[in-house]
């Protein structure tokens, strides 16, 4: 699977000679065809298509830079699970074909063909995003989506960050769905570098895939166009949970205008993991409570009773989801308290502002609490914002019982923590 050496050299020469820019290789591709067509055709054919200074820097000598990268992707392609597909093969993911501008050339690692497997266009595809620094129950809620969906034949798109997607992609691993990492670098890197045992996983039992050139490393300006890859594959876009200033916004606002739906998890409004996810349901995205209502979205029937996550007891109406727009959304930050509107409306929102800044944050699966009693920081953080039991502080903290149950009762009297019904307890501070 993918394509053979030549066809890569073609490829690879075609849409990296420096001075030939992507819009030309589209061109080229329309009018000619495959690689292999357009460096037999003749000059002036060439020249009727694109300037004629791009035609000469595309007939001149491959410089030694890309002999290099052309040489270290022939080797990685040559190594067992390895592939590099190209846009003129049948396991290139028909759902990226909806993009104007698809990716001449993706990178797999994997089975390159899964892809194609959920549906014509993705629609037994759903990608789960959200926050790096994700709570525990964000995390926990995202490992069961995913594997609630993937147990019904739906695979989970996300891209391999900490957090929300690294759950996601763990929820998924053995589920006959499966699961696709979508992510920001070469195919042969691993970013964050803890995830790697993880990508090991992902890419023997489903798909790694970059549109990035191997050895690229990670930068800011690669993760939105990652992003819109995600929303591309997928039917629609679960937001988990997120922060204001959330990557995982981008990707909502991406999908929305690519006419996918947008679904989104409520949470805690004392939370500021939630409070991305309550701006986009304010601005028209589908609250979603269990795995079941993200199955209705698929037109699948539900296979199970539903399972609300947070604490939610009835499942309550969705919203139409959002549909593309001509707006460009904000992305600017929103305090808990209020203040400028920091998360992206959806698409045919009546706001436009300008587009975020995205940069690359560190890659760390928690967040450590900054306060708290003496020696209750970690079952201060594993509590979050939603009422839990004593022994779920447990799974969470690897604590034993005592010693959860000891600083809870500290944290009890500190005013930090109170006592609920059902042998529960819920934060009282609305921050760490």
């Amino acid at each position: 699977m993918g394509a053979d050496r030549e066809e890569i050299n073609d490829w690879l020469r075609l849409c990296h000679t420096p001075g030939v820019p992507p819009a030309a290789v589209r061109r080229l591709l329309a009018a000619f065809g495959p690689p292999s067509a357009i460096f037999t055709a003749s000059r002036g054919a060439l020249s009727d298509v694109v300037p004629v200074d791009v035609v000469g820097r595309l007939l001149a000598r491959t410089s030694a830079e890309l002999s290099t990268q052309i040489a270290t992707t022939l080797e990685w392609a040559g190594r067992p699970g390895c592939a590099v597909v190209t846009l003129s093969e049948t396991a290139y993911p028909r759902a990226l074909l909806t993009l104007g501008d698809p990716p001449p050339i993706l990178y797999c690692r994997g089975d390159a063909t899964l892809a194609n497997r959920s549906g014509d266009g993705g629609e037994r595809a759903v990608a789960i995003v959200g926050s790096r620094r994700a709570s525990a129950q964000g995390r926990d809620d995202a490992r069961r989506f995913a594997r609630v969906l993937g147990d019904a034949g739906v695979a989970i798109v996300s891209g391999l960050a900490a957090g929300i997607d690294a759950a996601a992609h763990e929820g998924a691993l053995k589920t006959c769905g499966g699961t696709w990492a979508i992510v920001g670098t070469g195919a042969d890197i691993v970013y964050p570098t803890h995830h790697r045992a993880l990508a090991e996983q992902i890419a023997e039992r489903g798909l790694m895939l970059s549109a990035f050139p191997i050895g690229t490393p990670p930068r800011p300006e690669h993760f939105p166009r990652r992003n819109r890859l995600i929303a591309a594959l997928a039917r629609c876009t679960v937001v988990v949970e997120a922060t204001t200033h959330s990557g995982s916004l981008i990707t909502a606002r991406l999908a929305g205008e690519l006419g996918r739906d947008v679904l989104a998890v409520p949470g805690s409004i004392h939370s500021p993991h939630s409070q991305g996810c309550h701006v986009l349901i304010r601005d028209g995205a589908t609250l979603v409570a269990s795995p079941d209502d993200v199955l209705e979205a698929l037109g699948m029937t539900p296979s199970a009773p539903a399972h609300p996550v947070r604490g939610e007891r009835k499942r309550r109406p969705r919203p139409s989801p959002a549909r593309a727009g001509s707006e460009t959304p904000d992305h600017g930050k929103r305090s808990a308290q209020g203040g400028n509107d920091a998360a992206p409306p959806l698409p045919g929102a009546h706001v436009s502002r300008k587009p975020p800044e995205v940069k690359v944050e560190a890659d760390v699966s928690t967040v450590g609490p900054t306060n708290g009693p003496g020696g209750t920081a970690a079952v201060l953080d594993a509590l979050g914002y939603d009422p839990v039991n004593a022994d779920t502080l447990c799974e969470r903290t690897g604590l034993a019982i005592a010693d959860v149950l000891a600083q809870l009762g500290a944290l009890e009297l500190g005013g930090h923590v109170a006592r609920l019904p059902g042998g529960r307890f819920g934060r009282l501070t609305l921050a760490d």
